[in-house]
């Protein structure tokens, strides 16, 4: 694989078959967001399921849209929560998947821009229309982009009960060797000669990448930085501002795109206690997860979601109403039922 992150794949494959059974209300949405962009957002719901059950949002990693977390025939790692009475509320950042594009269409975008605006407005999106404690799932790329989000505006923890992270670790070249070296630099040269990462034409995702994400991981790598394009935030710093439950979850086999030792960094420069969760044979799996076996997959949902589940389950109290609030933005409802 040449990339600098993650792959999305088929948001099927390798999951488990299919139960036609299942009895889900589901509704899409879009978000309005900066520049135009409009996010897409599946709200998901058991069809017994009350206004006061846990939500979660999840957030897809690099070159990934909603499909990664749940697919239209109706799998994929949220159903475990779903099976479980949570909601579901499944995201696509700008650029990816159903989301709308502005009548410009360009590739004009880069990390800063899923910090400043896409995670945070869907935040404030789900939690305006969420009764119940509210959670983020986030895998990979994304998973530090929403803690930094949250460290880079710290009232936006006031609308979660907590964090989970899966595969989420600051690229830099601590790992990887000469082929990391290799990969980075040739995913910020072809993007700018392409105007854009060609994850779909390499085979490497379902969605393509902005020249600027791929330009602040090459800038980061060398140093071990974390900041903004700009150099005006220091990631690393706005970490220290989250305060909320957070669980920082990596599989014992994630060795190149993460590292349970990076992942373990992330876990520490944040600032009320993170727990870190180290999935692999030590920690009772049948097997070494890699980078996205962690989350996808029969395994998996046997094996590692449960434990996701649980920590939510323990990490929100009886009576814990967080969410709720008034101002959703969202447009163009379509109801499924």
């Amino acid at each position: 694989m040449s990339t600098a992150d993650d792959p999305a794949g088929d948001p099927t494959a390798d999951d488990p078959a299919g139960d036609p059974t299942v009895d889900w209300a589901e509704t899409e949405r879009w978000v309005p967001t900066s520049d135009g962009h409009e996010l897409h957002l599946r709200q998901v719901r058991p069809g017994a399921g009350d206004g006061g059950a846990p939500g979660v949002l999840f957030l897809p990693g690099l070159f990934a849209d909603g499909g990664f977390f749940l697919g239209r025939s109706g799998q994929g790692p949220a159903k475990a929560f779903l099976d479980e009475g949570f909601t579901a509320y499944v995201a696509s950042l700008r650029g990816h998947g159903p989301s709308r594009w502005p009548e410009r269409r360009a590739y004009d975008w880069n990390f800063d821009t899923y910090v400043r605006h896409d995670v945070p407005d869907l935040i404030r999106a789900v939690s305006a229309a969420h009764d119940g404690p509210l959670f983020v799932l986030a895998h990979s790329m994304v998973g530090y982009a929403a803690l930094a989000a949250l460290g880079v505006d710290p009232d936006l923890q006031k609308r979660l009960a907590g964090v989970a992270t899966v595969s989420s670790a600051v690229n830099d070249y601590s790992d990887g060797g000469l082929s990391k070296r290799a990969q980075m630099t040739f995913s910020s040269v072809i993007s700018r000669l392409v105007g854009r990462f060609p994850a779909r034409a390499l085979k490497q995702g379902r969605c393509d990448e902005p020249p600027g994400l791929m330009r602040q991981f090459a800038a980061w790598a060398p140093s071990g930085a974390f900041r903004s394009a700009d150099g005006a935030t220091d990631y690393w710093q706005a970490l220290g501002q989250v305060t909320l439950p957070v669980l920082v979850g990596i599989g014992a086999g994630d060795t190149f795109h993460a590292s349970p030792a990076r992942a373990r960094k992330l876990a520490d420069h944040l600032g009320g206690g993170a727990e870190f969760t180290l999935f692999g044979r030590e920690t009772g799996l049948s097997w070494d997860p890699g980078h996205v076996d962690v989350i996808r997959g029969a395994r998996a949902q046997e094996q590692v979601l449960p434990r996701l589940v649980a920590w939510m389950r323990g990490t929100s109290p009886a009576g814990d109403a967080r969410g709720g609030a008034t101002d959703d933005t969202t447009t163009d409802d379509t109801t499924k039922e």
